[in-house]
């Protein structure tokens, strides 16, 4: 009696395996020109746990979070308001935030980039990323995330740790 088909289902299997782990939390677009570095103490991981829980510690919801892959976002944050919602207040644009959070390791330690976004305006025909830009120095989501950064910076000090913009 002949075999048929014995190791085609077999690489179907294998094959949708690998896909299935392909998917992850983390965008494959890196932070906007204008990101604050941090160069911090722990690893990745714990960066992005630390930053979640600061996240929500200032009174902002979370949309993403994924440890292993050492990424944190946040929905939307109105300033004025204190509202979090999944889309940008279409009202008030220029008082709603983003903050993103991209944790890499580097020497034993965890290279932070962050970012806090505004958004411009709402294209549907257009990718929601193609509208954001890095919130100027004093604006009040500038505000929020530098509060977030300087308790993570407390939390995991380094020596000469020191921050920069991209």
């Amino acid at each position: 009696m002949p075999r048929t088909g014995g190791w085609l289902p077999l690489f179907a299997v294998g094959a949708l395996a690998g896909c299935a782990a392909l998917g992850g939390v983390r965008p494959f677009y890196g932070p906007v020109q204008g990101s604050v570095d941090q160069l911090l103490n722990a690893p990745p991981d714990a960066v992005a746990r630390a930053a979640a829980e600061e996240i929500q510690h200032a009174g902002l919801a979370l949309q993403w979070m994924s440890p292993a892959e050492g990424y944190v976002e946040t929905q939307w944050f109105n300033v004025t308001s204190r509202a979090s919602t999944p889309d940008p207040d279409l009202r008030d644009l220029a008082h709603s935030v983003k903050l993103r959070f991209f944790a890499d390791p580097t020497a034993g330690k965890t290279r932070l980039a962050a970012e806090a976004v505004n958004t411009y305006a709402v294209d549907p025909s257009r990718p929601q990323r193609e509208m954001e830009r890095m919130a100027p120095e004093g604006d009040p989501g500038r505000e929020v995330l530098t509060q977030i950064l300087d308790r993570l910076k407390r939390r995991f000090p380094m020596p000469d740790s020191s921050r920069t913009t991209r």
